[in-house]
């Protein structure tokens, strides 16, 4: 979804006081903490299972499956439900992405993107599609796909 000017907008959200962004084409809805029930022996960055809308949807934590360190207080969370290969039913996902808070929706052009590797970054290169610089702030847009896929969890009593 690109508007007339070639931008394509993104909704940027907080993660331990830095901004990261998805594309909003992927973005279903952005809703409080749901209450979500954990399930054993699912990998550390998924806090469990939500209902949303009566479909049970894994809740993925997105400093957890960034390996951002953050103690945060989870009464402000917001979940971001993300849907993804909408028209392909063998990749369909859809998940929430736990983040700190929403924060506004902003319009990026592809040749204002720098690929991630040219920075010293919080996270894992390959979960990001690169990195913008928005108002004096620098915006980390994630990659949606990569976020939502779900690895297997460790076999007890083995870390990664």
């Amino acid at each position: 979804m690109e508007n007339f000017s070639g931008a394509t907008p993104y909704l940027s959200f907080w993660l331990n006081d830095k901004l990261y962004a998805f594309n909003i084409s992927d973005v279903v809805e952005v809703t409080d903490l749901p209450k979500i029930t954990a399930i054993p022996q699912s990998p550390q960055y998924i806090k469990g299972v939500f209902n949303f809308r009566g479909e049970i949807l894994p809740a993925i934590d997105v400093m957890d499956k960034c390996h951002i360190i953050c103690n945060t207080d989870e009464a402000d969370s917001a979940v971001i439900v993300l849907e993804i290969n909408r028209d392909d039913a063998d990749q369909h996902l859809t998940a929430g992405a736990i983040v700190e808070r929403v924060s506004d929706v902003i319009s990026i052009k592809p040749i204002d993107i720098v690929p991630i590797h040219n920075f010293d970054s919080q996270i894992d290169a390959s979960l990001a599609e690169g990195v913008y610089n928005h108002d004096g702030k620098i915006v980390t847009i994630l990659d949606t796909a990569k976020i939502l896929a779900l690895e297997p969890a460790s076999p007890i009593g083995q870390d990664k």
